[in-house]
């Protein structure tokens, strides 16, 4: 379980920040335009205002029982002026014996307004539809301030702070042998709806020109559940736009709706990246994105 002190840290570190940012300059239309794993310069780079990339894996095993798993994410994000926009697709399956044992939807699209040359401004959107966590759906919204508390060529260390409001949809689970669901009952009456505050670090090095590892930390808090969700990437350069990436993820609900007997959800992945590069902006900007993969055997 993803120890709820890492979201106590995050909320310490973007105080921190805050306090010292308290006396920096506002930025004019030609200043920097943060974005979480690297700044955004204001001359427009050789590539253009744009970058994207997608990624994708695929697993099948055949024997006693046939496994198949698999997944596709893209991810894009666009600098005008002080504004960074940002937003991402991934979906995620598997199945085993003939029977589905994991399929999850998602996706996000955040605005980040630039500040100062370390400060922006976020307003983001979530939809999740992961069929197995005991929730229909969760969707949320949330705004507040960020800090690039760490520039340089090869780290990059932001965290955001904010308030926002969440609505799941709970459902109850019956699971039959091989994990698959076999009855799914919602109750009338159990939307929850509820304001929540949201922490999020961001965390990019490059241990080698050609060897990068990321990591992602997102926790929204709730009064009737607290969702956190880590992915740890390790990612390798192939050539100038291909290159594969290993990493887990992490997904833990506090209190997940009666029939769930998980608490977390661990996923392994192994994706090959293909990425449409710009020098000066990432294809995922401020925004906390899920690398989602498929299950190793």
């Amino acid at each position: 379980m993803v120890k709820k002190s890492v979201a106590a840290v995050s909320v310490a570190l973007m105080f921190h920040g805050f306090a010292l940012a308290a006396d920096a300059g506002p930025a004019d239309a030609g200043s920097e335009a943060s974005c979480t794993c690297s700044a955004a310069k204001a001359a427009p780079a050789p590539a253009g205002t744009w970058a994207a990339q997608g990624q994708l894996g695929l697993i099948v095993t055949s024997g006693s029982t046939t496994s198949k798993s698999g997944n596709a994410s893209f991810n894009a994000a666009h600098v005008m002026g002080r504004w960074t926009l940002s937003g991402g697709l991934a979906a995620l399956y598997a199945s085993s014996g003939g029977y589905s044992t994991q399929q999850d939807t998602n996706a996000n699209l955040q605005a980040d307004l630039a500040l100062s040359k370390r400060t922006f401004w976020f307003s983001t959107a979530r939809w999740d539809r992961n069929l197995f966590t005991g929730f229909a759906y969760q969707d949320s919204v949330a705004t507040g301030g960020g800090f690039n508390f760490v520039q340089t060529p090869a780290t990059q260390l932001a965290g955001e702070l904010g308030v926002g409001y969440r609505v799941e949809n709970p459902e109850t689970l019956t699971t039959g042998p091989l994990g698959n669901i076999t009855e799914r009952e919602r109750l009338p009456g159990t939307l929850q709806r509820e304001a929540v505050l949201q922490a999020g670090l961001d965390y990019s090095h490059a241990i080698t020109h050609l060897t990068k590892v990321t990591n992602t930390l997102l926790v929204q808090y709730g009064s009737s559940d607290t969702t956190t969700t880590d992915t740890l990437a390790l990612q390798l350069q192939v050539d100038s736009s291909l290159s594969l990436a290993v990493g887990m993820q992490l997904v833990n609900n506090s209190s997940p709706p009666p029939g769930s007997a998980r608490h977390t959800d661990t996923v392994e992945t192994v994706n090959l990246v293909y990425a449409l590069k710009n020098p000066n902006l990432s294809p995922t900007a401020t925004s906390p994105v899920n690398v989602t993969g498929f299950n190793l055997p």
